[in-house]
């Protein structure tokens, strides 16, 4: 019986070969012009594919099966053949392949992964082809069956689908907006969160250059010289700050931390950028520059403005030959004003002085409020005595309406005192005492005059 089932499985095997060689052109096969002997497809099959490979019916009854197969029962192909399918593997197992059986008895040739029983193991992945037998009248009577292991492929797949999952899943959740990049620095894929920080879907902002989709304002090139350093190698990752507008016209401000992905040949493959939104932030620390520099109550320079603002003016003067002029301004009958209607009048008089003497100062001239009700009005462009008198002029004349009260309306005037550099001192400090020194000759000599620091 064992004799007449091996030979049977020859002339199977002679039958497969013939029709792999003129129905299915297998390359194992295709070059050669006649069949070969059973003994050297055995050999081939057993020795040569490291494959487990088996011929089945249709009523999943094993013709013929190579040492491959068999030895993951931990027998031998004797003890297989002539078995079912059903003998020798559980019933769940035959539940999960006996659909792609029945699509390969159907004519189909089929290819499916699978976790194969084997002894000694849990299960142990393939991928498994099925090609349909069929004999002279082109009638499929069975399957030919070729399993390949690929378990450690898999489970190496596996675990790169999970890693590839949990970077994503960073990448989705984090609070960064996460972009990749392509060596052009185009877009190839951005994380959700691009929606809320910009305004813009990331649908809408693949495969668009970056600077580009985004709108970057770059006015000094200071963010596409870093992208260009990474680009070319001179650095592997950096940092950069840039400002854009987001979709609903407000400016976002960011900070980006780009590293740069290099093959072994040098070159970039890719770039991915993490952004932060510091909006925040800069905003605060502008606000806090603003405290520092402006008077509180009415927005303009404070004397640190003043001061600074007036350094860097002696110094520009001094190389260009051009003058300085301090005009200082006090306020006269303000402390009536303070004790007739209250602080609240009072501190309405001071906005209003400043919203007045900004309307008069030049564009190129800056207004200051040093404290109290002392003003300033620095002059630092086309100055001269003449355009220093004419400024002052249009302060008091300016400042002499009626300021209108809720309790009424209130006088106001000014004393003014004009320091100018030269001849007067190259120092700040100086050339401001100077010109307050010469607004009380002023106040001296009957108010709402103007009167010039003498050297």
């Amino acid at each position: 019986m064992q004799k007449s089932q091996q030979f049977h499985g020859e002339r199977l095997l002679r039958t497969r070969a013939f029709h792999m060689k003129n129905s299915l052109n297998a390359n194992l096969l295709a070059p050669i012009a006649h069949p070969l002997p059973p003994e050297i497809l055995r050999f081939a099959l057993d020795h040569s594919f490291g494959a487990s490979v088996s011929i089945i019916d249709t009523d999943l009854r094993l013709h013929y099966v190579n040492s491959g197969f068999a030895k993951s029962f931990e027998t031998t192909p004797e003890a297989l053949i002539g078995k079912t399918l059903r003998d020798i593997y559980k019933p769940e197992h035959v539940q999960s392949f006996l659909p792609h059986l029945q699509r390969a008895f159907a004519g189909e040739h089929v290819r499916y992964d699978r976790s194969t029983q084997v002894v000694g193991s849990d299960g142990i992945w393939f991928t498994v082809s099925l090609f349909p037998w069929r004999n002279e009248r082109n009638e499929v009577v069975g399957v030919f069956h070729c399993a390949m292991r690929v378990h450690d492929l898999k489970l190496s797949a596996e675990a790169l689908r999970v890693a590839n999952e949990r970077v994503s899943s960073h990448m989705e959740n984090s609070p960064l907006t996460v972009f990749e990049l392509d060596e052009g620095l185009r877009i190839t894929h951005c994380s959700a969160r691009a929606a809320l920080m910009f305004g813009y879907e990331p649908s809408a902002l693949t495969n668009k250059p970056l600077i580009d989709a985004l709108g970057i304002e770059d006015s000094d090139g200071a963010f596409a010289d870093a992208f260009r350093r990474l680009q070319t190698g001179e650095e592997t990752r950096n940092r950069v700050e840039s400002s854009l507008r987001h979709r609903n016209g407000h400016v976002v401000y960011c900070d980006w931390f780009n590293s740069a992905l290099t093959a072994r040949s040098g070159g970039v493959i890719s770039i991915m950028s993490l952004v932060q939104d510091v909006s925040s932030r800069v905003e605060a620390a502008q606000q806090l520059l603003h405290f520092a520099t402006h008077d509180v109550l009415t927005g303009l320079g404070n004397r640190r403005a003043l001061t600074e603002r007036l350094v860097q003016a002696i110094a520009r003067a001094e190389r260009t030959g051009d003058a300085v002029a301090v005009l200082f301004i006090d306020l006269d009958g303000f402390k009536q004003i303070n004790d007739a209607h209250g602080h609240s009048a009072g501190d309405a008089v001071l906005r209003e002085v400043a919203t007045r003497l900004r309307a008069v100062a030049r564009a190129s001239d800056f207004v200051a409020r040093l404290g109290g009700d002392e003003f300033v009005i620095l002059l630092d462009a086309e100055v001269g005595a003449e355009t220093a008198s004419l400024v002052a002029e249009r302060v008091l004349a300016a400042l002499s309406p009626l300021i209108s009260l809720s309790a009424g309306n209130a006088p106001i005037g000014a004393s003014i005192g004009i320091a100018m550099h030269p001849p007067l001192s190259n120092r700040a400090v100086d050339l401001i005492r100077q010109a307050d020194a010469a607004m009380y000759s002023a106040k001296r000599a009957g108010k709402g005059c103007v009167r010039f620091a003498e050297a």
